[in-house]
């Protein structure tokens, strides 16, 4: 009894109690003191009520009650009883605490226990009918027991304030049957094991399930039904072991997860069934589960995800989504933020292979995803703010959202997208290494001070990168296939040495720079507009790619440190522009030799030097297009002496070039149609093409070797010891024009084409002066063509021509008709006759 008394005090103060009436409280004392003065307690014995409906009370004075078969004087089921009921329905009436063993309810019979209480302190309770908790201190299990609830009935907690407990935190219940209605099942105070069904199925009420600290093991169901709530509390955290388990959450119904782990099993919902977590931080953790139904974790709520999470449903999110340990997200659901945040410490990680998306922050979590993460709230932003990301899939903005990676995070991006959809920004404010940057439609990636690291694995912009009102740092090796448009003040910096590969191109303006504060940077990309590539922190440059200066009336300047630029790629000057190399140009020697390179201009090329030896492919387009030296504000190339081997000199329509000495050519010199060059000296050419389809003009040429072609005209004595073709090719033919005369020596060809008998179709030699002729002439037919027996080509004109050629090829046509050659006394003409 001593026990007894202490349940007493206990269930007058247990959680959510409403206390004790004073008057039953000195009921109970007196009968403490009663049994206490009784030295015989009596042995544990059956009691069994087998009467109709009625109280369970003690017996009426002078004995005697058909309702228990025990009773005798106030001898009733309170105490060392086992309690039998075989009829009913029996009611424990206001004011009525009782005390028994183990209780056995008959099939088809019922208890109701309100506004009194019963404690069971063995170890069983038989239920086969209908048991009804009403307001209260309820049912109670006493003592460190464990009681099974089996059988075939039911336990319904009828009111708010109705409660199934414990009457410490010893005790335990194993329920093998349905528990349903609304009120308190367990009140902190003893552990739960549910191999049956817990219901909540009173619509506008809620079932709190409290277990003790030890917890709950659920293999059975727990659920809220329509209109109902079922709120899982725990006043000391505890665990949840789910597995094998279901908690559900039916049409309308809400299922309420307060603190503890929840371990296991699986959570489902039907129509608009939800699960949701209280506010005010009470964390609950789920812990290798599935979920099939919609959690919400709303603003100023927490939730801990820990273990494998196989989620088919959703988890929204407009509080805190916390990961804890080595977590793996996996499953056909979505992870939905609504403001909220995804977080974590550094010492944890999640792997995401389902998608998340929404607006809010993700932050401090070691993230690897392997699926798809998507800023897709229109106008709102997701911030990835996290020391280190894994991407092997997507990140994408899209439907007018925006993506952020904040300036704290890095993504290692190999195999992995980070896109921008149409309407919509990705604010690259970190580092990524790998993978590929694209945008599509009208999306843009926006620098804000971000990075794209190659030193390790080369990232790819396939898409419209923007760095406007921030910089862009680059290292490594970056592959731009796409566009990265520098406006405002904005420049590429370099953290390291840094290559900038690919098919795609840079745009500047006059106020944006590249540099590198000495760290050496290649562009095999394209670099275009204005502005300067090197400013006050220069490094060394090299170019093989393409830089292009293409904004008028502005200036693209390469400034190099003392180690000096660099040029095997090309540089391209459109007309109004102005490339200016500022600094050392390694191409070009102290001697004046220019190597390497593409140059095509059509404005001004600026170099601090002149160009006396090319060995460089250079292209002038245009009348104003210029080579300058900016030392000495004169033409770069004004002094040049020779084109190397390895050396381009075109000069394209209606650039004139006019040198001061003799000029020499062993590689490609083109002066092409409406051009001019005037060669202060003699011309000689030791190897390559000479190609005149403007005008050439010098006081003598000399084609040692190589070839000279065109239909424009060439001033000055010429004398041939090598190839020299009327038009531009052997199917090309034309009228190529000499001002002076012509000698052709023993090792010299003249090439004629014929190709119709129309002026243009064939190939001519018109010289002004003297023609002095030998060695070969080569006739070509072109074209399909067959020329007709008398048809006459003359191929050669002079003032006076002497000579013959000593060998003649091409002669035959068919057949039956061939070329004669004719030597007259102003020209040679090629006449078709009969015979082969």
């Amino acid at each position: 009894m001593l026990t007894r008394f202490s349940g007493l005090i206990k269930h007058s103060f247990a959680p959510r109690t409403t206390g004790r009436l004073i008057g039953l409280m000195i009921t109970f004392l007196v009968g403490f003191i009663l049994v206490l003065g009784d030295s015989s307690a009596a042995a544990q014995a059956t009691s069994t009520w087998t009467g109709g409906a009625g109280n369970w009370a003690p017996c009426p004075a002078g004995g005697g009650t058909a309702l228990w078969d025990t009773c005798s004087g106030n001898v009733y089921p309170d105490g060392n009883y086992n309690a039998v009921i075989q009829g009913g329905p029996v009611t424990l009436a206001s004011g009525n605490g009782i005390s028994i063993v183990n209780l056995t309810l008959a099939s088809g019979d019922s208890l109701f226990i309100t506004p009194g209480y019963l404690d069971i302190t063995g170890t069983s309770i038989a239920n086969g009918g209908a048991i009804s908790v009403g307001p209260g201190n309820g049912l109670t299990i006493e003592g460190t027991t464990t009681v099974t609830l089996s059988g075939s009935g039911t336990v319904t907690i009828t009111d708010p304030s109705a409660r199934i407990s414990g009457a410490n935190g010893s005790a335990g219940l194993v329920n093998q049957q349905t528990v349903q209605g609304q009120g308190d099942f367990g009140l902190g105070t003893m552990a739960i094991t549910n191999q049956g069904t817990v219901d909540a199925n009173v619509s506008g009420g809620t079932l709190f399930v409290q277990p003790s600290a030890t917890g709950i093991v659920n293999t059975g169901l727990m659920e809220a039904g329509s209109g109902s709530t079922l709120e899982i509390v725990y006043g000391v955290p505890g665990p949840f072991t789910n597995t094998g388990g279901t908690i559900s959450a039916l049409n309308g119904g809400t299922v309420i997860l307060s603190a503890g782990t929840y371990t296991g099993g699986t959570l489902t919902a039907a129509g608009t069934g939800i699960f949701t977590t209280p506010p005010g931080g009470s964390n609950p953790a789920l812990n290798n589960l599935t979920n099939s139904a919609p959690i919400n974790v709303p603003s100023g709520a927490s939730m801990t995800i820990e273990g494998t999470i196989t989620n088919n449903g959703t988890f929204e999110v407009p509080g805190e989504l916390i990961v804890s340990g080595a977590v793996t997200l996996k499953g056909s659901g979505t992870g939905l933020l609504q403001g909220g945040t995804l977080q974590s410490t550094p010492t944890d990680s999640l792997t995401s292979q389902q998608l998340i998306h929404g607006y809010g922050t993700i932050f401090v979590v070691p993230l690897t995803n392997q699926a798809t993460i998507s800023a897709d709230s229109p106008s709102n932003t997701l911030t990835l703010s996290e020391e280190n990301i894994k991407n092997s899939a997507t990140m994408e903005a899209t439907g007018g959202g925006t993506l952020t990676i904040a300036s704290n995070t890095t993504v290692t991006n190999t195999g992995g997208t980070i896109e921008a959809l149409s309407g919509s920004m990705v604010n690259l404010g970190g580092t990524v290494s790998g993978g590929t940057l694209t945008t599509s439609g009208t999306g843009t990636i926006q620098s804000q001070n971000g990075t794209l690291d190659g030193t390790v694995n080369s990232p790819t912009n396939a898409g419209k990168l923007d760095a406007s009102a921030f910089d862009l740092f680059i290292q490594g090796t970056v592959k731009n296939t796409g566009t990265i448009a520098l406006t405002s003040n904005s420049c590429i910096i370099l953290n390291k040495p840094a290559t900038l590969a690919g098919s795609g191109k840079v745009i500047m303006t006059p106020t944006n720079c590249i540099f590198g504060s000495g760290n050496a940077f290649t562009n095999q990309s394209t670099i275009q507009g204005a502005g300067t590539i090197g400013d006050s922190n220069p490094m060394p440059i090299t170019n093989t790619g393409t830089i292009l200066a293409n904004q008028a009336n502005s200036t693209l300047y390469i400034v190099p440190d003392t180690t000096g630029f660099t040029n095997s790629g090309r540089l391209t000057v459109n007309k109004g522009s102005v490339l200016d190399i500022n600094g050392l140009f390694n191409n070009l020697s102290t001697a004046g030799t220019l190597t390497s390179g593409t140059y095509a201009v059509t404005g001004t090329l600026g170099m601090q030097g002149s160009v006396a030896t090319n060995n460089s492919s250079i292209t002038l387009t245009g009348a104003a297009a210029e080579v300058l030296n900016t030392v000495t504000s004169t033409n770069a190339l004004a002094g040049l002496t020779s084109n190397g081997t390895a050396g381009t000199l075109s000069l394209q329509s209606g650039q004139s070039l006019t040198t001061g000495t003799s000029l020499s050519n062993a590689g490609k010199l083109t002066v092409g149609t409406s051009s001019k060059l005037a060669v202060g000296g003699s011309y000689t050419q030791t190897a390559g093409t000479t190609t005149v389809d403007g005008t050439l003009t010098t006081t003598a040429v000399s084609l040692q070797k190589g070839s000279l072609v065109g239909k424009g005209t060439l001033g000055g004595a010429v004398t041939s010891s090598a190839s020299v073709t009327a038009g531009d090719s052997t199917t090309k033919p034309g009228k190529l024009t000499l001002t002076g005369t012509y000698t052709q020596n023993s090792t010299g060809t003249l090439g004629i084409s014929v190709g119709g008998t129309a002026a243009g179709t064939f190939g001519t030699l018109a010289v002004s002066n003297g023609v002095k002729l030998g060695g070969t002439l080569s006739i070509k037919l072109i074209n399909s063509f067959v020329p007709a027996v008398g048809d006459s080509f003359t191929i050669v004109t002079g003032s006076a021509v002497s000579g013959q050629f000593a060998t003649v090829n091409g002669t035959s046509i068919n057949s039956s008709e061939h070329f004669q050659v004719n030597y007259n006394s102003t020209n040679v003409t090629l006449t078709v006759v009969s015979g082969a």
